[in-house]
C-alpha cells in the first residue's frame, strides 16, 4: 500500500509537497487498511482538485516518472541520455537544484519502507532505503552521488555477491534498486516489484490500456470485465479484436521497404504478415447484436474501455492505480461508480488504491456514489510566484456531516478554484463594445460613421442585406 508521497522540483512544483494516504478519521465503510507496526490506517481512495493549470496533472506525472525511473533507468534509459526530469523553471535557481521523489509505503512482505531518490539533469545525486521491519528503522543503503553507495547490515548480508554486483553495475543515471532488479537481487527486486505494481492511467498510455482490457476480456478476469461493461450503462455486451492478414501487395511493399532500411538485414517472409487488428464493439439493440467499429464509439465509451483493464486488475491483485483526470468524458455518476469499486469493502478486498485527479467536484457531496471524506481530499493551487501548494481539505474547519463542501469549493473557501478579476471583465466588455460593428453582408460602419464596402464582380449577384452585429 501507498501511504504518502513527496517531491520537490518538478514541472510546477518547486518546494516539496507531500500528498498523504494515511487515514485521519475513522472510516467504518471504506476498505481502509492497517499501517503494520502502527496504528495507522491507510485509505482506499484520494483525489485532488483544483484549477486549470494548478499542477494537479504535474504531481500525477511525477509519479508515473519515479515509477518509470525504477523501472526502466538502468535497462531502458541511454547511459549518455541524462535523466529526462522536468525541473520548476520560472526561477533562476531551481533548473541547477535537483528534483526530489520519496515514496512511504508497505511491501509485500508487509514491511514499511521509505524509498527516494534525486536527480538533476544528468544523473541520480541521492539514492535511499530504509524499512522498519520490527519498528524501527533500519538504512539498507544510501547514494550520496552518482557513484558513492553506502550499503547497510541488513543489504550487506545474505545476499551473496548480488548487492556488490548491483553497487558496481550502477550508472550514474541509473538507481541502485532498477540496477539491482536487473541483477536479480532479493530485496531490491521487491522494491521494484512495488512500483511495478503501480499502474497509472494518461491518455499517452490509453492504447496500452485498451490492449490490456482486450487481454482480460479473453482470459480470467473476463467475467469481471464484462460486468464493468453492463454496469456502464453504454449498451455494450461485448468488445473483440479481429486480426486480418495483411493483403499480398501491402506486405511486398513493406518488405522492400525494410530492404531498403536493411540491406544486410536478414531474408524477410512476408507470408502470413497481418494487419494491425480491428478492434468491434457489440451493441445491445433490439434486433440482437449489432456490431461497430471501436472508432464509431464516443469519447466517453473508448474512455472507460482504456478503464476497465486497468480497474479490475487493481482490484484483483490489490495494486495502486494513479490516474489523470478521472472524469474527462465520464458522466459524474459513472466516475463516482468508479470510485466507490475502491472504496466500498466489498468490491475492494484486497486493499487497492485510486489516486486521481479531477474538476468533478460532486464527489465532495454526500449524494455523490464516490463521495471522498475530508482526509480524503486535496487541493492543487499556484501561487503568485506559478509554484503548485498541495492543502489537505482536512487543513480547514469541515464538517462531513454537516458543511455544503461543494457550495463552500465553488464559492473560493479552499481557495483551490480560478480567480476571475473584475477588472478585466470590464476592460473585455469595453473593447467588445467599442468593436462591435453593424455588418449587412460585408458592408460595415466604420467609427467615423464611414460604410466601407468590398469590391464586387460585375457577375455577382448582390445578396439580401442582412443586419448582423459583430
Amino acid at each position: 500500500m501507498l501511504l504518502r508521497f513527496r517531491v520537490a522540483n518538478w514541472q510546477s512544483i518547486r518546494d516539496e509537497q507531500e500528498l498523504s494516504l494515511v487515514a485521519a478519521d475513522e472510516h467504518g465503510d471504506l476498505a481502509m487498511r492497517d499501517v503494520p507496526g502502527t496504528a495507522l490506517k491507510a485509505l482506499p481512495v484520494v483525489g485532488v482538485l483544483g484549477a486549470n493549470a494548478s499542477g494537479k496533472s504535474n504531481l500525477m506525472e511525477a509519479m508515473a516518472y519515479a515509477r518509470d525511473a525504477v523501472r526502466r533507468s538502468h535497462n531502458g534509459w541511454n547511459p549518455r541520455g541524462g535523466t529526462r526530469r522536468v525541473p520548476f523553471l520560472l526561477d533562476a535557481d531551481s533548473a541547477s537544484r535537483p528534483s526530489e521523489f520519496i515514496f512511504d509505503f508497505v511491501n509485500g512482505d508487509g514491511v514499511r519502507c521509505e524509498y527516494g531518490f534525486a536527480v538533476d539533469d544528468n544523473a541520480v545525486t541521492a539514492e535511499w532505503l530504509y524499512s522498519w521491519p520490527h519498528g524501527r528503522m533500519r538504512v539498507l543503503f544510501e547514494r550520496r552521488g552518482p557513484q558513492e553507495i553506502s550499503i547497510g547490515p541488513g543489504l550487506r548480508k545474505g545476499f551473496g555477491n548480488r548487492t556488490q554486483v548491483a553497487k558496481e553495475s550502477v550508472r550514474p543515471n541509473s538507481l541502485l534498486v532498477s540496477a539491482g532488479a536487473a541483477g536479480n537481487h532479493p530485496l531490491l527486486t521487491g522494491v521494484y516489484d512495488w512500483f511495478d505494481r503501480m499502474d497509472t492511467a494518461f491518455d499517452a498510455n490509453a492504447p496500452a490500456r485498451l490492449e490490456l482490457t482486450l487481454r482480460m476480456l479473453s482470459g480470467a478476469e473476463r467475467e469481471l470485465c464484462a460486468l464493468l461493461l453492463k454496469y456502464a450503462d453504454l449498451g455494450i455486451t461485448g468488445v473483440h479484436a479481429e486480426e486480418k492478414e495483411m493483403p499480398e501487395e501491402a506486405a511486398a511493399h513493406f518488405a522492400a521497404g525494410f530492404r531498403v532500411l536493411d540491406p544486410d538485414g536478414p531474408a524477410l517472409d512476408p507470408q502470413g504478415w497481418r494487419q494491425s487488428p480491428e478492434i468491434v464493439v457489440t451493441h445491445r439493440t433490439s434486433r440482437g447484436g449489432v456490431e461497430l467499429p471501436y472508432g464509431a464509439e464516443s469519447t466517453g465509451t473508448h474512455t472507460w474501455l482504456e478503464l476497465v483493464g486497468p480497474v479490475v486488475r487493481a482490484l484483483v491483485e490489490g495494486r495502486v492505480l494513479v490516474v489523470d483526470e478521472l472524469d474527462a468524458r465520464l458522466h459524474p455518476n459513472l466516475a463516482g461508480q468508479l470510485v466507490r469499486l475502491f472504496s466500498d469493502p466489498e468490491t475492494n478486498p484486497r486493499g487497492a488504491q485510486l489516486v486521481f485527479n479531477t474538476h468533478d467536484v460532486t464527489l465532495l457531496s454526500r449524494r455523490s456514489f464516490g463521495y471522498l471524506t475530508r482526509d480524503q481530499v486535496w487541493f492543487a493551487e499556484k501561487g503568485v510566484d506559478g509554484a503548485t501548494e498541495l492543502v489537505a481539505l482536512r487543513e480547514y474547519k469541515v464538517r462531513d456531516d454537516r458543511d455544503d463542501v461543494v457550495k463552500k469549493y465553488i464559492l473560493g473557501a479552499f481557495s483551490a478554484v480560478p480567480f476571475f478579476d473584475d477588472a478585466i471583465s470590464d476592460e473585455l466588455s469595453r473593447l467588445v463594445s467599442k468593436g462591435a460593428v453593424m455588418c449587412r453582408c460585408g458592408v460595415e460602419k466604420t467609427e467615423t460613421g464611414q460604410v466601407s464596402q468590398p469590391a464586387q464582380s460585375s457577375h455577382e449577384k448582390p445578396q439580401a442585406q442582412v443586419p448582423h452585429l459583430l
